[in-house]
């Protein structure tokens, strides 16, 4: 029999006889996590980002494609260095001192060793420690809400697995499911060549996660199995232990390099960054691939791999590939960007062409690079570059999508959530109605006959008393009333709301009360704030009464009416006249609108994602 037959009858063995390689259907139902709360859709929701970049709906994206699948490499070490290091910024320091770029031994390095981690920038939740239980329930909710269906843990370096960190994890997304969060599974990338850290690690793995069943079901099952990227040739497969961790598992072999060429599905290789355009890993012999790469920037310029801070044609956030650019709507407007953009580091460039290809060639996961890194160690030395920041430096050399303290703030985050709705479609959204008069002094019972129903998280902002790196510390105590859902409706005259909250909601009295944000203009062209026209309690309330404003441009309003509103238990009524919002009377209404809840910053839409309590999360808004 000749190889070409053997491997076409291998292949067509693969797919029909196997058939779980290729589909959701074929794994079964262990990646799919069916215990939501009220069903909370995310993918439903909308958003405009920071750069008026709309999010994709159902009408553009389609239904949802259960056999897509996106995973995000995830870091869990920052602890190990956290507990010993002051968080020292590259960006700091080299805006004070820019002369100390390729000079290992300038005293603004404070003579530090070599191979001292620093920060590119700061996380918007600060330097923290994966310990910090606060900021493993933020990662949770944020990366469900954008798609994501597993995090994969970097293990790469020596045999470490970073124990206390992934238990925290478990125990932090265990709870989360329980309070309605669709947490993305879990998986590990183990090292790339040392087979003998890579054995340790898998026997470690094994011994205390999987062999005791304990979390199953946050394992992300590929091929019916758990997944992970490693090397099944670290195991000794006729040692009847390591035998059977090598049954146990999906192994995918896991390529270290940029540059790899395409490759055959039995190499059954995966990768987890690659150079435009990107390698496609597993094709079949019909052109269509298992896993590509999708990531945020490469430390890597004319096909080589170097120093992020090298200079020359490094892929930065910006770069592109040839005469790359893309568009978005803006209002009514058109808007192109391409690497001359002003600002272009805020965009994506290099990101999005990196999405628009794998996309293109649709295959069954990509993996996404990366989502909260942070650090780099700072080399005397490396690939030639003197003081060498290898992998992360700079707002514009970093790879991050985590939300930024500085100037990138939230920005990746939210292009991450439209590739994947492009990518993996979304639900379709429910149909909302009106027509239903209510008397919010009257029974609850009127609302039984309103289907309009959008349910939330609860729990979404923990007491926060962690350590961070050596020298700080941080707290958050700001949850005060936790959103569980909300109902709408209305009549030709007024818009309801019915408003629920765990608890029994607090006094009026308290600052920063009980908000409603509406964004009320389709076109984006009214004068607004982070896309929001219309505010509803934005100052204090009074016993019976809710002011109305209109946003003038910015954090900036004027009165436009007041709307009456009761509070019984944990259930808060309100009648907004559709006069004070802009509407006819007997006008079809459409619009967006989110609850916010002890905000602490007036004017910072990214209070949203650290304090009190919002519905939904960050920029996101239910849809009426």
């Amino acid at each position: 029999m000749s190889k070409v037959f053997q491997v076409i009858i291998s292949f067509f063995t693969t797919v029909f006889m196997l058939p779980s390689m290729l589909g959701v259907a074929l794994f079964g139902t262990d990646n799919i996590n069916t215990n939501t709360y009220g069903e909370v859709r995310p993918d439903t929701w909308v958003a405009v980002d920071g750069l008026d970049r709309t999010l994709p709906t159902y009408e553009e994206v389609g239904e949802r494609d259960d056999e897509k699948f996106v995973g995000l490499f995830y870091w869990t070490w920052h602890y190990n260095f956290a507990s010993t290091l002051e968080a020292d910024n590259a960006t700091e320091v080299l805006k004070e001192y820019p002369e100390a770029l390729h000079d290992f031994n300038h005293p603004a390095w404070e003579n530090t060793y070599d191979g001292k981690p620093y920060y590119w920038n700061e996380p918007l939740f600060g330097y923290y420690q994966n310990l910090d239980e606060y900021v493993v329930r933020k990662h949770a909710e944020m990366i469900a809400d954008a798609g994501v269906d597993v995090i994969i843990f970097d293990c790469t370096n020596g045999s470490e697995t970073w124990v206390p960190a992934y238990e925290t994890l478990f125990r932090v997304f265990d709870e989360a499911i329980k309070e309605g969060v669709n947490v993305p599974q879990i998986s590990f990338l183990l090292p790339f060549s040392d087979e003998e850290h890579a054995a340790v690690s898998l026997r470690q793995l094994y011994e205390d996660i999987y062999s005791k069943g304990r979390y199953k079901h946050l394992w992300f099952m590929w091929d019916g199995k758990p997944l992970i990227m490693a090397r099944e040739s670290a195991l000794d497969k006729y040692d009847p232990y390591e035998k059977e961790i090598i049954d146990f598992f999906t192994f995918r072999k896991n390529s270290a390099t940029y540059f790899d060429k395409n490759n055959s599905i039995t190499k059954n290789t995966w990768g987890w960054c690659s150079t435009y355009p990107q390698t496609k890993f597993g094709t079949s012999l019909f052109g269509g691939a298992e896993q590509m790469c999708v990531s945020v920037a490469q430390n890597a310029a004319d096909g080589q791999l170097v120093a992020m801070n090298s200079g020359g044609n490094v892929q930065g956030r910006s770069f592109t590939h040839g005469d790359y650019s893309y568009s978005f709507k803006k209002g009514n407007e058109k808007v192109t960007v391409n690497s001359e953009t002003e600002n272009a580091m805020l965009y994506g460039l290099n990101f999005q062409q990196q999405w628009d290809y794998a996309i293109a060639c649709d295959p069954d996961f990509i993996f996404v690079t990366g989502w909260n890194e942070w650090i780099a160690g700072r080399w005397k030395e490396w690939q030639g570059t003197e003081n060498a920041f290898p992998d992360q430096f700079s707002d514009e050399y970093s790879r991050d999508i985590e939300p930024a303290a500085g100037v990138l703030k939230d920005h990746y985050y939210y292009q991450l959530c439209a590739n994947i709705r492009r990518f993996k479609g979304v639900t379709e959204p429910m149909k909302t109605e009106g027509g239903q008069t209510i008397n919010i002094f009257g029974a609850d019972s009127q609302w039984n006959w309103v289907n309009n129903e959008y349910f939330h998280y609860t729990g979404s902002t923990r007491d926060r008393d962690a350590a961070g790196w050596v020298g700080l510390h941080y707290e958050n105590h700001t949850m005060r009333n936790d959103f569980s859902n909300v109902k709408v409706t209305y009549d030709n005259k007024n818009v309801y709301f019915r408003i629920e909250t765990v608890d029994d909601i607090t006094p009026y009295t308290d600052k920063a009360w009980m908000r409603i944000l509406l964004d009320t203009d389709s076109s984006g062209e009214a004068a607004n704030w982070e896309g929001f026209e219309y505010i509803i309690n934005r100052d204090s309330a009074d016993a019976d009464t809710l002011k109305i404003e209109k946003s003038t441009g910015g954090w900036s309003f004027e009165t436009t009416g007041t709307a009456q509103y009761r509070i019984d238990g944990n259930v808060m009524y309100v009648s907004v006249p559709k006069t004070a919002l802009g509407f006819g009377a007997k006008n079809e209404i459409h619009f967006n609108f989110k609850l916010s809840d002890n905000m602490q910053t007036d004017g910072d839409i990214m209070d949203f994602y650290q304090n009190g309590d919002v519905a939904p999360g960050g920029r996101f808004m239910f849809a009426f």
